[in-house]
């Protein structure tokens, strides 16, 4: 069966002396595993396949595989644009990880892709803060997996605190409960949430902030979906980048 379909590309590794190992959420089927043979010799097609690219692919799927034939690969929207910005690549890097962490293979999710897919296009604009459209897709993928951080933090919405305490534990939240083992997330990006999430994705220029702690987000939503998916939710990104951005 040849399925044809928009992707991104999420990583890619070497494989044997001339192929390719490469993992693209597609619009069809969701996170697939796709072998690229002869690839690193064909040189018209080098740097199609990167991660962040959204790409026009063709493969063959057989049933009892995990690994299917790449026949053909076009680049849509290359990702060169978020190269003169590390904090854009940050994100954009970020939000693979994240739908490499959370997806399972061959599970279809067009919403997920779409979602995916407009932030990618988003980053690469100019009137926008990067760390707003990360935000904006944290909450977003935990309401897609049926997780829903905000409806989770709701009954904190007009409580008074300095900061709430996700106990990874048993998945209570606490009140100015200091344990360094659970991850901390602030008054102030309790209500950042709410406040992104009351907004629509072409309004998101609109969002005014001055500074995000993105690293207590980043990790609060790891061990907030760790928790609730049984499984360890490692983001790379945070330790590639130095980030002091």
């Amino acid at each position: 069966m040849i399925v044809s379909t928009r992707g991104i590309v999420i990583r890619t590794f070497n494989y044997r002396e001339t192929s390719k190992i490469v993992e693209i959420f597609t619009e069809s089927d969701g996170l697939v595993a796709l072998i690229a043979k002869g690839y690193r010799k064909q040189t018209k097609q080098l740097g199609i396949l990167e991660p962040l690219n959204i790409v026009f692919v063709s493969f063959y799927k057989k049933k009892s595989q995990e690994l299917h034939l790449l026949s053909k690969a076009e680049t849509l929207s290359s990702y060169y644009k978020l190269l003169n910005s590390s904090e854009k690549l940050f994100v954009g890097l970020t939000i693979l990880n994240f739908i490499k962490e959370t997806q399972v293979l061959e599970n279809p999710n067009e919403p997920l892709f779409r979602l995916t897919e407009n932030c990618i296009v988003k980053l690469k604009e100019d009137k926008i803060n990067p760390l707003i459209i990360l935000v904006y897709f944290l909450v977003r993928l935990s309401q897609d997996l049926g997780l829903d951080a905000i409806e989770k933090l709701e009954p904190w919405k007009h409580k008074d605190f300095k900061y709430l305490t996700f106990n990874s534990t048993n998945g209570e939240f606490q009140a100015d409960f200091s344990f360094e083992k659970f991850p901390k997330i602030s008054r102030k990006t309790v209500d950042l949430f709410f406040t992104i999430d009351g907004f629509e994705f072409e309004n998101l220029d609109k969002i005014q902030i001055v500074s995000l702690k993105i690293q207590e987000i980043i990790n609060f939503f790891a061990e907030y979906l760790s928790f609730y998916l049984s499984k360890v939710i490692k983001i790379n990104t945070l330790d590639i980048f130095n980030y002091d951005f």
